[in-house]
């Protein structure tokens, strides 16, 4: 059994992307999700502090779309993902929720392969082809839109020889990977959950500033919740527009704090305190 929506005036899905600039990366984005097999879906821009060009490339997509884009900003006063994830998650209105990051192309059967799979109380976590500098740089949005980038001899010598398998579209392996795996992750650029799910444990913890823990964190709280996590690596491909990173800025004790907390409830999240509304 699954919660779905009864509503056909709202989305199956809502789908958020956090994003941060570059939004060159973000048009290409967007032309992987006009060629989605899924429609009946929300986007959300869970925006970091980006300039206005972010907006010119929404204005210009967003009437393609079967339901309103919309875009949460927040000011840039560094990598604050946490906060304007947690504000995103708050804004969607499916009881489905996607999460991707705005530098990852989507696969043409992203959507649906998260959809489809959705089970309560179970994480659903993919990886993504990490692209070198050289073929991102001479992308096309032809390319995207074509699906040329979705073929293996387009990107295979562009990756690293242990990405390639994350880039292999093959439905087939789903029940059989999930049964062989018994430990799996997640990473915030590719994971879904029912929303009911994510707000049991407060959402993300705000108190996490600065890349590299997070989804450490989020991933632990769950699994304290006792939420599952289940593979759909090799049906929801992404494939990840290379561009260059600050270091992890975390202090090991900061790490030990955060990578193995304690508790599910994160008390600085997406309720300040348990019972509250979403945002408060």
């Amino acid at each position: 059994m699954t919660r779905d929506n009864t509503d056909k005036k709202v989305p199956l899905l809502s789908l958020i992307i956090a994003v941060y600039n570059r939004p060159d990366f973000l048009e290409k984005v967007f032309l992987s999700l006009q060629n989605q097999t899924m429609k009946d879906f929300q986007t959300i821009i869970a925006d970091d502090g980006s300039g206005p060009e972010i907006q010119d490339v929404i204005k210009r997509f967003a009437p393609l779309f079967s339901f309103p884009v919309r875009r949460l900003w927040q000011d840039d006063k560094g990598f604050r993902k946490t906060v304007i994830a947690n504000k995103a998650m708050s804004a969607a209105t499916a009881q489905y929720l996607v999460f991707i990051d705005g530098d990852c192309v989507l696969h043409h059967r992203f959507l649906e392969s998260h959809f489809r799979h959705r089970r309560n109380r179970t994480v659903l976590a993919g990886r993504r082809v990490m692209l070198d500098k050289a073929i991102t740089e001479r992308l096309t949005n032809d390319d995207v839109a074509s699906r040329r980038i979705e073929k293996p001899g387009f990107w295979w010598r562009h990756c690293a020889n242990a990405d390639r398998k994350h880039g292999l579209f093959v439905p087939g392996l789903f029940f059989v990977e999930n049964m062989l795996k018994k430990k799996y992750s997640f990473y915030g650029s590719n994971f879904s959950i029912f929303r009911e799910d994510i707000l049991e444990v407060n959402g993300y913890d705000e108190r996490i500033i600065g890349r590299g823990i997070e989804d450490d964190n989020l991933r632990e709280r769950l699994k304290l919740n006792g939420i599952a996590i289940r593979s759909v690596t090799r049906e929801a491909l992404q494939y990840h527009l290379y561009h260059s990173s600050d270091p992890v800025p975390h202090t090991p004790a900061t790490i030990q704090e955060f990578c193995f907390p304690e508790k599910a409830w994160a008390d600085e999240g997406l309720r300040r305190q348990k019972g509250g509304k979403p945002g408060l």
